[in-house]
């Protein structure tokens, strides 16, 4: 199949919906690809409903607030991640900001030489193959994909990025080598809750000056005032702070970084320092790293960097500065080598990389499935035991790793004709063997990524096992089952879901999807699915708890007691509607449970009723309120119920993911 770039319409700013505005990390049903057809309907003037389209997205952001969508996903061992959606009201602003704007946003981020993170240029391109390019192939074929998806599946970004789109890429370059050879000393500086201490009026002191700024605070039409009121509006109309998760975030933080570049170079300057001769700084994000020709001017940098960063109101965590000499190698990139080293070994024992393109990616014949799993996880404890907590950063690459290795042997082989049946006998232990380990990994270090990773690594095989290994997809489908419930019942969980309190974690909820996708006989029993809901009369289901569990219960009546509970919630939540254009929670679940297939008419039609009323301030007639109900109903907006090719839609995902 041919591959490479595809033109994209530059003017669709719109797209901004598609990769700008919406956190990588939500469950595996959850995307913006609907809310963005609806948006396009209404821009075309074919929207089945405008004056609900005016109504719940349009007017005036300047006196208003919005309350975002708020969750938390693992970060760490220790610690959880606050993230948060947007409401669509926002959004929408955010798309006629990067309207006006997009000019101004690639000037302000230009200024620092320093920066390997930044927009460069207004993307016009679309990359169009990564190693999943076939998955077609894997798909069922009562599924499809929306248009939208087709022509968007690989939109990575509204902008191009230079220098670098992930961390890793830094230290794996010949950029860092060349650091190394010309500098001895080698500093890491981090920023202390870098995103909860933005203070939004900021980004005027960047792009301009604070006295200015301070002084001249009745221009409401800039790019810095109105970049800084979205910032408020999104998020309770505090300054003190901005959410965590969408990628415009990121934007606001380096369009302020910039500057504080810019002065710190002027700074070092004056007193002697020259950038490129006694120092180099590298700054992705938050994270900074100082290049010197010695410890002194190392600290005198660093000083530096913490001072004009204080202005700022950002502090330097301290505790995570880390030095080192020559050769620039920490306890985490020492384990990673050595990960690498052993990955290399223990894909060489699993599949044949071919030569001239014959045979490769075949698997190998596996003589002790068991034996070969421990003895590679045994590796792997091993390269981690001068650094405990290199373990996670570990597992995740692994993760992603072998996943890719697992898509790359179906991508190869998932058409292949296999005349001696009792060759397929190393495919299957190929995909036990990467199940095995994926999920071992999954389960002693989860994280959002990694429940990704183990979707689209169970799905594939799933497919692989149906087409050519029709007797034995029990087999696989009861590793994927025992292996969720393994997690679900590990220490690790328990830890994670006791210190994350009232909801169900992002992390258990995506394992839930992929027991549904594997098929009814696959689903846990009841008791198990109340525990890990937490079910009780003391607290209300969140949305994503509410729009997973309806996807993954259904009409399956063994969870009907489960249900009731749902739809009191829904009842709950919704008992007033004069705030969705307030509330983000109300909002997103107002229209998720209007496309529900799992939730009857009539409930749908007294949401749809509360609406009417509260856009037209009468009651509204059956007809009308029958009509808005199918209206709304028609066509995704958040959540896709049904009909949906996941692991295309996880594909494109995982381009969005910049950071």
């Amino acid at each position: 199949m041919k591959s490479g770039n595809r033109r994209v319409k530059k003017e669709d700013s719109a797209r901004v919906l598609l990769t700008e505005t919406c956190p990588y990390e939500v469950p595996i049903i959850f995307s913006n690809t609907g809310f963005y057809w609806h948006v396009k309907k209404y821009e075309s003037g074919t929207s089945l409903f405008p004056r609900v389209m005016d109504y719940l997205f349009h007017g005036s952001l300047t006196e208003e607030y919005t309350l975002p969508l708020t969750y938390k996903v693992r970060k760490d061992e220790d610690s959880f991640r606050v993230v948060s959606l947007l409401h669509p009201r926002v959004q929408i602003g955010f798309v006629e900001f990067y309207k006006e704007f997009s000019d101004q946003i690639l000037l302000a981020c230009s200024k620092s030489q320093f920066s390997i993170r930044r927009p460069s240029k207004i993307a016009g391109k679309y990359f169009a193959k990564n190693q999943s390019e076939n998955i077609r192939k894997y798909r069922a074929e009562s599924l499809s994909l929306a248009s939208s998806e087709v022509k968007y599946k690989h939109l990575t970004s509204y902008f191009s990025y230079s220098d670098y789109t992930r961390l890793y890429r830094f230290f794996d370059s010949s950029d860092f080598l060349s650091l190394e050879r010309q500098y001895s000393s080698f500093w890491s500086l981090d920023i202390s809750k870098f995103f909860d201490s933005i203070y939004t009026h900021s980004i005027d002191w960047a792009l301009k000056t604070k006295p200015f700024s301070k002084t001249n605070t009745g221009t409401k039409n800039t790019f810095g005032a109105v970049f800084d009121r979205l910032m408020q509006v999104s998020n309770y109309n505090e300054t003190a702070g901005i959410i965590i998760g969408p990628e415009i975030c990121r934007i606001f933080s380096e369009v302020i970084f910039q500057q504080i570049d810019l002065n710190v170079e002027t700074e070092l300057g004056r007193v002697g320092f020259e950038c490129g001769r006694d120092y180099v700084i590298r700054r992705y994000v938050d994270d900074i790293f100082i290049f010197a020709t010695n410890d002194s001017v190392a600290s005198v940098v660093a000083k530096c960097v913490e001072v004009h960063a204080k202005e700022y109101k950002l502090n330097l965590n301290k505790s995570k500065t880390t030095k080192a000499s020559r050769p620039f190698v920490t306890s985490k990139t020492k384990s990673l080598r050595l990960i690498k080293n052993a990955l290399s070994n223990f894909e060489l024992k699993l599949v044949s990389k071919g030569e001239d393109g014959e045979g490769e990616f075949e698997p190998r014949r596996v003589f002790n499935r068991k034996k070969l799993c421990i003895a590679f996880l045994n590796e792997v404890k091993s390269a981690c035991i001068d650094d405990a907590a290199a373990y996670g950063l570990v597992c995740g690459y692994l993760m992603s790793a072998l996943k890719n290795l697992l898509v790359r042997v179906a991508e190869k082989n998932i058409t292949r004709t296999f005349e001696d049946k009792a060759g397929l006998k190393k495919y299957s232990d190929f995909f036990h063997v990467i199940l095995e380990v994926i999920f071992h990994l999954y389960t002693v270090s989860p994280g959002h990524k990694g429940s990704v990773n183990l979707f689209v690594s169970s799905t594939v095989a799933c497919s692989f096992f149906s087409r050519h290994l029709p007797d034995e997809i029990d087999s696989i489908k009861s590793k994927i089952y025992t292996s969720c419930r393994s997690f679900f019942e590990s220490s690790e969980y328990a830890k994670m879901a006791a210190e994350n309190g009232d909801y169900a974690l992002l992390e258990a909820l995506n394992l839930l999807v992929l027991l549904k996708e594997i098929g009814e006989d696959y689903l846990v029993p009841r008791q198990l699915l109340e525990s890990l809901v937490k079910i009780s009369e003391r607290r209300r289901f969140s949305y994503f708890e509410i729009v997973v569990l309806l996807y993954y219960i259904g009409n399956n009546a063994s969870y009907a007691s489960i249900k009731r509970s749902i739809i009191k919630d829904i009842n709950s939540i919704l008992e007033s509607v004069s705030d969705l254009r307030l509330s983000s929670e109300k909002l997103y679940l107002f229209l998720d449970s209007m496309t529900c297939p799992y939730l009857d008419e009539a409930f749908k039609s007294k949401l749809a009723a509360k609406l009417l009323k509260q856009i037209y301030s009468a009651e509204a007639t059956p007809q009308e309120i029958s009509e808005l109900t199918l209206k709304l109903g028609k066509y995704p907006w958040f959540v896709s119920w049904a009909n949906v090719d996941f692991v295309t839609a996880l594909e494109k995902k995982e381009l969005l993911r910049g950071y």
